[in-house]
């Protein structure tokens, strides 16, 4: 996947990015149903200085695809994992157990599914702690030096 942005920060061997949402959408099926805002300005990426971009360049960098797919799974799909596991676990206490916390209808596997949500959101911020901030595989493919004028 390929996007584009501008240089905002320089940290070391590494700079900021701030790809504008139309360059990272573009290639979604969802783009023209999409409600998400928070990117309106510009979603922020770390990327290897591997051409020695100042600030205020604009670049076009590339990153796997793989990763991208990684990273959603362990948003996305360890949590509803959970759902579906806390679900599954607070029917069969209540429906064959007769295992009831009150006596509203379902509410044990409420509450079930609630508690291993929770997990599987403690287990998506480890991951997320554990894993280093710049371990995607994304580089640079070209640069262009936008001066500004006076």
């Amino acid at each position: 996947m390929k996007g584009t942005g501008t240089v905002k920060v320089i940290r070391g061997e590494y700079i900021e990015v701030v790809a504008p949402r139309e360059s990272e959408c573009s290639s979604c099926a969802l783009k023209d149903s999409c409600s998400n805002n928070s990117l309106k300005d510009g979603q922020t990426i770390w990327v290897r200085n591997t051409i020695d971009a100042e600030i205020g360049d604009y670049v076009e960098f590339e990153f796997s695809e793989k990763d991208l797919n990684r990273g959603m799974f362990i948003v996305y799909g360890i949590p509803m994992i959970f759902i579906i596991i806390g679900a599954a676990i607070g029917s069969i206490l209540e429906f064959r157990y007769n295992m009831r916390i009150s006596n509203l209808k379902d509410f044990t596997v409420f509450l079930t599914t609630l508690a291993f949500l929770s997990v599987g959101i403690v287990l998506v911020k480890i991951i997320d702690r554990t894993v280093k901030p710049y371990s995607y595989t994304t580089k640079i493919i070209s640069r262009e030096i936008i001066k500004p004028l006076m």
